[in-house]
């Protein structure tokens, strides 16, 4: 084994490997202290909760010098010290030897130290604990360079450290505290499933080019024109577990994506995948919404909440026969404007189509219009909210958004419109429709009868609403005599009743969309069973049909989505050739179609999106910081410098070039 390694290794030198000087072999005795050392007798945690019995007592710390040590004279000096945990205590130097060494220890430099535990004189602003640590002993185990002592003015801010310096950065507490909150969730997420009587079974990474949406990362082999794929989620070989014979799959799976990256997005990610044989679209839920409470239980130790009759908060109870509210997607797009709504606040819309005598805005496609009114916004800030009123924070048109700053607002706002009220008297009519007054924002805009847009334009501007007034237009928890704060309330909900087919989308033309209704896509994707009751659409309506496709979504976030599959051959067929117009679908799909005919049973299943749920948790807006070595936005591992060129000759290997 350890030749084929050196073998290898060689290969990869001369191909890939550039001339470089010779180095000298480091002195013997210095090299070998920095491996033989002293191991750890406590952690800073251990000592700080079990203070009374290692006072005066001998112990030893393993971690870094965290900043520049504090000389007080020539044999006094005083450094901070945090170990692997992250946590911080001081160390004191009192001889001249050990003081001498420690004063010329840099930021970073990692040390094993052993001394006594000491009681030190309190102070009010001191960071550290009631002990300090008096040296005898001072190994320096690795010193840093002068780079990490140039960054360790960022500590402050740890989110400023240059990419490419990640290891120093995953030192910080925040960074430290994130990672192991995600190696928690993902204890918990395999604990629940085993208890369950889940298998974890790891499917492949390398698989084939199919159409399931986004692009892939391809793979050249050294047979001529074959490529592998990477897979964009385990859907189509878990399905054939479900043939398979399991009763009940998961893992942690990596997915890669080939496409435009995000804040909440990256090339390669982690998804919770699980599927249940012999199940329905209600057995997942039951399974996802155990998982999720302990989750949230274990890492945040806080319950999810719903939304009560009384338009309040009341905590989510899992009792038998119980579930997350349920939401149909014609709901959450004609109240908010999106198929993930954020529940947290109570803004919604209304259809006030009517009092224009239904004449469209701009397009007659998009018949429907509908305003959203933000109560007393302009009271509530001293600043305008301008990430409202900018352009370039809709992807598509921007509505139609007024202040009404005194009573003449309120009887002309409409007329800046490009249609008009059918009559005099509707104007005092809308504005007690939409109970509008003096200190309000109004947003109107249109949208199709069947909203395709996700969001819509004034459902991009109730995002954008709740972000700017981040605690108004809040519910209330029921009967707590303590509000939590906006950061403790987590409102779950599943969204159900998705169209499954969609238009292809084509190019925008002045804000809207341009929709091709004979060319037709999977809204989610093509293994997605219809509802039992729209069966007669697939031939005849397709776009009527809905699919039983869930989505689950926490604070307007979509955390998973999952749906029952189809697990007849026939009919999978029929969607592939008649609706999707896949003409290739057995070169694509023949090995599924295989094993959903050779006995299958009904399935279903879910994939959460494990870096977004683990963002979430750590109340993140982006999910880089929950990712050890996250991509950058153009795709790039700064760290060790991925994507790189590969030599012409090992191209050749593979049958292929570099197009100049």
């Amino acid at each position: 084994m350890l030749s084929r390694l050196n073998g290898r290794l060689g290969f990869f030198i001369r191909n890939f490997g550039t001339a470089s000087s010779k180095v000298s072999l480091p002195e013997k005795v210095r090299t070998l202290e920095k491996f033989a050392f002293k191991h750890f007798s406590h952690t800073i945690n251990e000592v700080n909760g079990g203070l009374e019995d290692v006072l005066n007592k001998k112990v030893t710390l393993n971690g870094w010098i965290n900043g520049s040590p504090r000389k007080m004279s020539k044999n006094l000096v005083f450094a901070a010290f945090r170990d692997f945990n992250g946590d911080f205590t001081q160390i004191t130097a009192k001889g001249e030897s050990v003081s001498q060494l420690l004063r010329t220890l840099k930021p970073e430099d990692a040390l094993s130290v052993t001394g006594t535990v000491t009681v030190r004189k309190q102070k009010t602003d001191d960071q550290f604990k009631q002990w300090e640590l008096v040296l005898e002993d001072l190994e320096v185990l690795n010193y840093s360079n002068e780079k990490a002592s140039q960054l360790d003015s960022l500590k402050a801010t740890p989110s400023q450290y240059p990419p490419e310096y990640r290891y120093l950065q995953l030192r910080q507490p925040f960074y430290q505290n994130a990672l192991k909150m995600r190696s928690k969730a993902a204890s918990i997420a395999r604990s629940v499933f085993q208890s369950m009587n889940f298998t974890e079974i790891e499917t492949p990474m390398l698989f084939k080019s199919t159409p399931e949406g986004a692009k892939e990362f391809l793979v050249p082999t050294r047979r001529e024109g074959f490529f592998y794929a990477l897979p964009q989620s385990p859907q189509q070989y878990k399905q054939i577990l479900m043939a398979s014979g399991f009763k009940g799959y998961y893992q942690i799976a990596k997915c890669f994506r080939d496409e435009d990256l995000r804040a909440d997005r990256q090339p390669e990610f982690t998804q919770i995948d699980m599927e249940m044989s012999f199940a329905k679209s209600e057995d997942v839920q039951y399974v996802i919404q155990k998982l999720l409470t302990q989750i949230w239980n274990g890492v945040r130790h806080l319950p999810f909440y719903r939304i009560d009759p009384a338009n309040e908060y009341a905590i989510v109870e899992l009792k038998p026969g119980e579930s997350f509210p349920k939401v149909n997607y014609m709901e959450a797009l004609t109240s908010y404007g999106i198929d993930k709504p954020d529940l947290r606040a109570t803004l919604s819309f209304k259809d006030i189509s009517s009092f224009f005598g239904s004449q469209p805005l701009k397009r007659s496609d998009f018949p429907v219009i509908e305003a959203c009114v933000l109560k007393n916004a302009l009271n509530l800030v001293v600043k305008s909210p301008r990430n409202l009123f900018d352009k370039t924070n809709y992807s598509m048109r921007t509505p139609y958004i007024f202040k009404i700053l005194c009573e003449d607002d309120l009887y002309r706002w409409f007329s800046k419109l490009p249609v008009d009220l059918v009559d005099a008297d509707s104007a005092s009519q809308l504005n007690r429709y939409l109970n509008l007054s003096v200190g309000d924002i109004v947003a109107v805009s249109d949208r199709s009868e069947i909203p395709y847009e996700s969001p819509t334009p004034l459902g991009r501007f109730r995002q954008l609403a709740m972000q700017e007034y981040p605690t108004s237009w809040r519910r209330k928890v029921a009967g707590a005599t303590e509000q939590p704060t906006q950061n403790d309330i987590f409102v779950a909900s599943w969204l159900v009743n998705f169209p499954l087919f969609s238009p292809s989308e084509g190019d925008s033309i002045d804000g809207y969309p341009v929709y091709d209704f004979s060319n037709l896509e999977s809204t989610h994707h093509p293994f997605t069973m219809v509802k039992l009751e729209d069966y007669d659409y697939l031939a005849s309506n397709p776009l009527k049909a809905k699919g039983d496709h869930y989505d689950l979504v926490v604070n307007g976030v979509e955390v998973g989505g999952g749906s029952r599959r189809v697990h007849d051959a026939e009919l999978q067929k029929f969607i592939f050739s008649n609706i999707l117009k896949i003409d290739n679908y057995m070169g694509l799909f023949g090995h599924l179609l295989h094993a959903l005919s050779s006995g299958c049973p009904p399935h279903a299943g879910l994939a959460i999106g494990f870096d977004r749920m683990c963002s979430m948790l750590l109340g993140s807006p982006t999910i880089r910081d929950v990712v050890a070595f996250p991509k950058t936005q153009a795709g790039t591992d700064p760290v060790v410098e991925s994507p790189s060129t590969v030599p012409e000759k090992t191209l050749q290997t593979y049958h292929i070039g570099v197009k100049k």
